[in-house]
Parts: structure tokens; sequence; C-alpha cells
């Protein structure tokens, strides 16, 4: 396997994961100025206004989101690690893909309940994305089960 690539997708991944975690304690503190950016650009009457009518929601289901999404991220930094090592046909990277699936639909789920708090259509977009991440990851978890195997029986094989 390229090496070189590896390296370079897990060093993004490793930057990705700890700005996030900044992002995440950030939150709380910075999304009434960022919402406050946006109102000015857009005016008023732009559907990110209605951020401040339902404040304490927002940064809680911005913070599931986002928690949701640095648990993604982990999983994918484990992942790579066995990817690096030549040895990605394990059990813990089909659990990894179980979990990345399960974090996939919680986001799906929270943004779509938060359209119903306030819409935008972002959140709509975001949610189809999720689902059809969470699916795939399903799909390729079920696919990565049946390589651990053939290699178990393989590797039995005299």
């Amino acid at each position: 396997m390229n090496n070189k690539l590896n390296l370079f997708v897990k060093g993004i991944l490793d930057i990705c994961f700890f700005i996030g975690c900044a992002l995440e304690l950030a939150t709380p503190f910075g999304l009434k100025y960022a919402v406050n950016i946006v109102i000015k650009f857009l005016g008023e009457t732009t559907e990110y206004a209605r951020i401040l009518d339902h404040y304490a929601y927002a940064v809680v289901s911005i913070m599931l989101v986002g928690g949701s999404a640095l648990l993604i991220l982990y999983e994918l930094r484990k992942m790579m690690k066995t990817v690096i090592n030549d040895d990605c046909f394990v059990q813990e990277n089909v659990t990894s893909l179980v979990r990345m699936s399960i974090y996939a639909f919680v986001i799906t789920g929270l943004k779509l309940l938060r359209c119903f708090v306030y819409f935008t259509p972002a959140a709509l977009i975001v949610a189809g994305v999720f689902f059809f991440a969470g699916l795939f990851s399903k799909v390729l978890s079920l696919v990565f089960d049946r390589a651990v195997q053939y290699k178990l029986e393989n590797d039995l094989t005299i």
C-alpha cells in the first residue's frame, strides 16, 4: 500500500479531529457571535436569525451533532492505523464501521429533529448526507466482516 498517502490521510484526520475538538468546546461561546455575523451580512430575515430564538436548543443540538462527528473521526483514525500497519481486515474495523453508521444515523435524527424547531435548508441536506453515509458505512461493515472471515479461514489453511 502507498504509505505516504495513508500517512497523509491520517494526518488530515488528526488535524480535523483536533480542530473539531476545539470547535466543539467553543460552540457555547462562539455560536451567538457567528449568528450575529451572518445576520449582519444576510439581514434579519435570514432563517439563521431564528437560532437566537432557540439558542439553548441550538447549542445542545450542535454540540450533540459535533460530538457524533468527532466520534466518526475517532473511528476513522483508528481504522487508518490498521491501514498504515497493512492489517486492515480485522474485527476492530468492522466494529468501527458499525459505530460510524450509528453515529451517522444519530446525526441524521438530530438534524431532522432540528428542522421541526427551526428549519434551515442546510440541516435537511446534512441529514440526507449522513443518512446515506450511515447506510454506506453499514454496508461496508458487512463487506469487511466477510473479508475478515475469509482472512481468518485463509490464515488457518495450511
